[in-house]
């Protein structure tokens, strides 16, 4: 086949000459878009006593008026009695390229560590529903940035706050967390009060006490990776007390294929929590679909709870560690799947469930699991109880230990179960009351 010289005739001295012109005019035009505004120049003083607000408000509103930019937060602590709006096509960028997990205190931010681009927010406090701290428009980025509440303390009970980021109390579209650490907010992050699709985040650290992340009103894919929610502040005291009690990392509202990927939590009450969308408007009406990717929630009471899941899609965890109770509602219809997990058991067996509970009429699968109760105090002697539903246990390696367990344990209102190919330490055991149409075979046990 002949080579097509005429596609290549550009490639002559003069064509690589009118090439470069064409580079230089248009990196020319970049470059007079190419806005990075300074914090610092705009009066921030990052003093700890100043109030800064004003400034870093300002320098975000001159950015955007000039069609967009970069406002750089050098390292220091700036003090922010009030609220936040990062405009549109603006990012709030600070220096860190992770985010930091360090052990940060009022104190030793009195003493000036840690270095980087701090905030300190005051706004809100004892209040709940205030306006969130941060609230990014359309194409709007918060990057490589800190967020600490000095007034809140791990050894009191936890004091109210806002959301510390949120969309635009509008709604917004696109928008991006990028490095960012939340050492210890009372709510974390709000992609859900309103719409928000297509939003971004990536690299998320925090210690959040009562909710991390919350998504719903968003009819458009969610990206969200590498979530970290681990106690390095707040792990003991009256803190560590209300998140066991009432903390929920993730919550999941109506959002249409939402991928989580290395999204972690330990220690709250709810790990994973499905609800139905909560606004009234019939377009968002219904709950979401996920697909959580290698994630995990570790020493939850609740690991995973479905209130109500996207009927004909509903979640998926694959290649997740699950440690605590697996609660399915009878306000659930969306198939639930979990498939190459490990499934650790009740932490707590608060709830009288060994591993899970299925209500509803979804249909949960639980495909090359692993399957070992740790907790000494998980004394619950039937591991999965089907209450009504659809069940499938395929290939599951049941890891008994010392204590004999029921392992299935099939009530009347199942509909349809698929016990097969699982193997047991001890003598595979499966209660079967179901009415509906059930298989149970090729099972091995190991004694």
């Amino acid at each position: 086949m002949p080579a097509p010289i005429t596609r290549r005739t550009a490639f002559t001295s003069a064509g690589l000459a009118m090439l470069g012109s064409s580079l230089a005019a248009e990196t020319k035009v970049t470059s007079s878009n190419d806005h990075r505004l300074n914090v610092r120049d705009f009066g921030a003083k990052a003093d700890q006593t100043t109030d800064d607000t004003a400034a870093f408000q300002s320098a975000m509103d001159a950015a955007h008026a000039a069609g967009g930019g970069s406002v750089f937060v050098p390292p220091g602590m700036y003090r922010l009695n009030g609220t936040l709006i990062i405009r549109r096509n603006v990012t709030l960028e600070g220096i860190f390229t992770a985010p930091p997990t360090i052990p940060w205190t009022a104190e030793s931010l009195g003493k000036g560590a840690p270095n980087g681009s701090v905030l300190l927010t005051f706004a809100g406090k004892g209040d709940a529903n205030a306006t969130p701290f941060i609230q990014l428009d359309y194409n709007s980025t918060l990057k490589g940035i800190a967020v600490f509440h000095p007034e809140q303390t791990d050894t009191n009970p936890p004091i109210a706050y806002p959301w510390t980021i949120s969309s635009l109390l509008s709604g917004a579209d696109n928008c991006s967390l990028i490095d960012v650490l939340l050492v210890n907010p009372y709510q974390a992050v709000d992609f859900g009060g309103r719409h928000t699709g297509r939003h971004f985040i990536r690299n998320l650290n925090g210690a959040p006490l009562h909710r991390g992340l919350f998504i719903d009103h968003c009819l458009d894919v969610g990206r969200v990776e590498n979530v970290h929610f681990w106690p390095f502040w707040g792990a003991t005291g009256a803190a560590a007390e209300y998140r066991r009690k009432h903390g929920k990392a993730f919550i999941i509202g109506r959002t249409d294929w939402q991928h989580l990927t290395n999204c972690f939590c330990i220690d709250y009450e709810t790990g994973f929590q499905f609800i139905a969308c909560t606004s009234p408007v019939a377009a968002y009406q219904g709950g979401g679909n996920a697909h959580i990717t290698g994630g995990g929630a570790d020493g939850c009471n609740r690991a995973v709870h479905v209130v109500e899941m996207q009927g004909h899609s509903g979640a998926r965890f694959t290649n997740s560690q699950i440690y605590g109770d697996i609660i399915v509602e009878p306000t659930n219809n969306a198939p639930l799947t979990l498939s190459a997990c490990g499934l650790f058991g009740s932490m707590w067996a608060a709830n009288g469930i060994g591993l899970a509970r299925i209500e509803g009429g979804g249909k949960v699968s639980l495909t090359d699991c692993h399957i070992h109760c740790l907790d000494p105090r998980n004394t619950i002697r039937t591991l999965i109880h089907a209450k009504a539903g659809r069940l499938q246990v395929r290939g599951c390696d049941f890891i008994d230990g010392a204590l004999p367990r029921e392992h299935i344990l099939l009530d009347e209102g199942v509909m349809s179960a698929n016990i097969s190919d699982n193997t047991s330490r001890t003598p595979f055991t499966v209660s079967n009351k179901a009415k509906g149409k059930t298989v149970v075979r090729d099972n091995l046990s190991e004694s």
